[in-house]
């Protein structure tokens, strides 16, 4: 009898789990990173599991920043941000935020610069060497792609290439879109120039919004 009530406890604990890792994840594919927090919360309340534990922790650190930013306490922002970045994320989800957050952390590093340098004035007004500061700020973003071996190091982390020595990486071309593609592979024999190459996956970088994509 007890067996019983234990495999049945069992199963709750499992369903449970299971409807609120798959809310969260849902609410990911939204960018409601607060709601898939609270989701993810759960779930490693019900079973605390590395994957619920690593997208719980960086929800939080999504939402926090998000809400911070828009209430325009950049310096949080940029601080929570930072925390998502450190990351080291396992699971496809997570790795995902990562690279959000990565995508917003010079949006609120820009801001908060911007907003130390105003002090108050307006922006458009605020001048050096001759150029408005927008106008220069305008010039910078326009020029500020991102170099192919900033992309390859987003793709490294992406992959999590420290936990995998085998690992190897190469630029192999420019999309029609712009983007970077990178090859990922395992060479069977490293000691010898002829070993064969083992595709582990291709993956894309964004120029501009570091975005990084596994292609099919």
């Amino acid at each position: 009898m007890v067996i019983f009530f234990v495999l049945i406890a069992s199963g709750c604990v499992t369903r449970n789990y299971d409807s609120n890792m798959d809310l969260g994840k849902s609410q990911l594919n939204e960018e409601n990173y607060l709601e898939a927090h609270e989701a993810f919360e759960l779930a490693y309340k019900e079973a605390k599991t590395p994957e619920a534990r690593e997208l719980m922790d960086l929800s939080g650190f999504l939402a926090s920043g998000m809400k911070n930013y828009e209430e325009q306490d950049f310096g949080s922002a940029k601080s929570d941000f930072e925390k998502a970045t450190a990351y080291k994320a396992k699971y496809r989800e997570g790795k995902q935020m990562v690279s959000k957050a990565v995508e917003m952390h010079p949006v609120s590093n820009s801001a908060t610069i911007e907003t130390v340098v105003g002090n108050d004035e307006p922006v458009e007004e605020a001048t050096e060497d001759g150029f408005k500061v927008e106008d220069k700020a305008a010039s910078k973003d326009s020029v500020s792609t991102l170099s192919k071996s900033q992309a390859e190091k987003l793709v490294k982390d992406y992959v999590d290439m420290e936990n995998f020595p085998n690992l190897h990486i190469e630029h192999d071309h420019d999309s029609e879109k712009g983007d970077y593609i990178f090859h990922v592979f395992e060479v069977d024999e490293p000691s010898q120039k002829s070993g064969h190459k083992t595709t582990w996956g291709w993956y894309g970088v964004n120029k501009k919004t570091k975005e990084v994509y596994e292609v099919m």
